[in-house]
């Protein structure tokens, strides 16, 4: 275990007894996107590759994130797995795309702010036979060890659609580290009408009994196609009993295309009204995904300090 790590772990158990959520972070991928081009790269292209050739943008944002009011932030390794990585060329960098992603979101943390160590979905289909269960445990494994020894201080996988790969993805991370874990998966706003379902068809029921029988620290929803149906997706997650707390961290809206780029079209106005619902509901960890910016996120810190 890191040294340094125990004083930081008990800020992180405190977080359930505070008055008020605790704050997450933004927008990562999306967000840096438009800084590829300052390293040769394309915006499609990853933005892990930044941990490598342009690290101080990462900490920027991640400083920007955690000056708006941030008290956890999420490495730069969405895409940090074997597979995703391997994709464009970086598998064999994995080691050191994901200890940087850490240790500079780490170093932009300081005292402030949590780190949370982000792994996300392989890319695989694991129900399609793209990929064997114990191929997924081993890769997410090899990241987690990497996240921890940066200086993550806990797990967040997150943007799941495949109940198997998640608990793969817990597998994975128990296999290599003792941090707490949380999982958040991603709900597809527009099947709301019949019955709130993530792309593979997993209910937010279904997750929380996974999420309490493998002990989860937290879980919750992320993602997603927007704002859109957050009320009765939130609704859905605290009639299910979750006995770990329960996290929201959903787009700035629905994206659109206009003049050929992406827009989200929700203001940081709107995403604070979302976030005090959110924490009067029963959510105990409110942030923001694609689309948001540190301003969202300033807009939400400063609506949770002032209503609740």
């Amino acid at each position: 275990m890191q040294a340094d790590l125990a004083p930081r772990q008990a800020k992180l158990l405190t977080i359930g007894a505070s008055p008020r959520p605790a704050v997450y972070d933004g927008s990562k991928g999306v967000y840096l996107s438009p800084s590829l081009a300052q390293v040769g790269k394309r915006p499609s292209d990853l933005s892990e590759w930044l941990n490598l050739l342009a690290p101080d943008v990462v900490g920027r944002a991640h400083r920007e994130y955690v000056d708006a009011g941030s008290q956890i932030i999420q490495t730069n390794s969405f895409n940090g797995n074997r597979f995703r990585l391997q994709a464009c060329g970086l598998d064999s960098r994995l080691e050191e795309v994901n200890v940087s992603a850490a240790q500079i979101a780490r170093q932009a943390a300081g005292d402030d702010a949590l780190v949370a160590g982000v792994i996300g979905p392989s890319g695989k289909l694991l129900s399609l036979g793209e990929v064997a269960k114990d191929e997924l445990v081993a890769a997410f494994a090899e990241q987690a060890r990497a996240l921890d020894e940066g200086g993550a201080d806990f797990f967040h996988i997150e943007t799941m659609s495949d109940l198997e790969e998640a608990a793969a993805a817990v597998e994975g991370v128990r296999s290599v580290s003792g941090l707490p874990v949380a999982l958040t998966m991603s709900f597809d706003a527009g099947n709301v009408e019949r019955g709130l379902r993530s792309m593979m068809g997993v209910s937010p029921k279904a997750l929380v009994e996974m999420a309490n029988e493998m002990g989860l620290f937290a879980v919750g929803a992320n993602c997603g196609l927007g704002l859109e149906g957050y009320q009765p997706l939130v609704r859905a997650l605290i009639d299910s009993a979750p006995t770990g707390l329960l996290i929201a961290k959903l787009n700035a809206g629905r994206p659109k295309i206009e003049g050929g780029r992406t827009v989200y079209e929700a203001s940081p106005a709107t995403m604070a009204d979302y976030a005090v619902w959110c924490a009067r509901n029963g959510v105990r960890i409110v942030g923001a995904c694609c689309g948001s910016t540190p301003e969202h996120i300033k807009a939400i810190a400063r609506a949770l300090s002032r209503e609740l």
